[in-house]
């Protein structure tokens, strides 16, 4: 047999991978399973992000709808819209996916219908007059960091406000400071 004939056949003798190639190949699929987990997390983040918003937008027509029906809704009873079940009823006859939620304990209410008071600028000379707005939150201090920087990075373009259990701070009106957007714990809408 001729030289190259007995090469060909060592070669083809061999079978299988050798540990090596396995290990590259290994390698390379941990590299992009991990690259796609990356990915994946940060999707998810951003699509839970704008749920929030989407519910939150659809909430707040809910309410004007509400709030236009009943022209004897007051401001204390925006407010107790928060205390339970029943009192959201209201709202859920403006929403086509009822709102639901199971009070615990340890699982207090997510939704907060607050007012804030601030001086009402229209005029030229100081008053004492107030302009009361009338704020749609939701507690997010129980999500994902990546949700809240999603809820931060938008906050100005979809009208969000940061704030805490009792509303938005009205010392911090007008609205617009870099530190304002801090979506720590509460996130929240103008309805009017």
């Amino acid at each position: 047999m001729s030289e190259m004939k007995k090469r060909l056949q060592r070669r083809g003798a061999r079978k299988g991978f050798t540990l090596v190639e396995l290990l590259i190949v290994i390698i390379i699929i941990g590299i992009l399973a991990g690259a796609m987990m990356l990915v994946a997390g940060t999707s998810r983040d951003s699509a839970e992000a704008s749920k929030i918003i989407s519910d939150l937008r659809t909430m707040k027509a809910a309410a004007l709808m509400l709030i236009s029906d009943n022209p004897e809704f007051d401001k204390a009873d925006w407010e107790a819209l928060d205390t339970g079940q029943d009192k959201l009823d209201q709202l859920n006859n403006y929403l086509d996916r009822p709102i639901i939620y199971t009070h615990t304990d340890d699982s207090p209410f997510p939704y907060i219908f607050a007012t804030i008071d601030l001086n009402n600028t229209a005029t030229e000379e100081p008053t004492n007059d107030k302009v009361t707005l009338w704020l749609l939150g939701l507690d997010v201090s129980g999500r994902r960091e990546g949700v809240k920087g999603n809820l931060k990075k938008q906050a100005e373009s979809v009208g969000l406000f940061a704030g805490d259990g009792d509303g938005i701070d009205a010392d911090a009106w007008p609205l617009g400071s870099d530190d304002y957007y801090n979506m720590d714990t509460h996130v929240y809408v103008i309805v009017q």
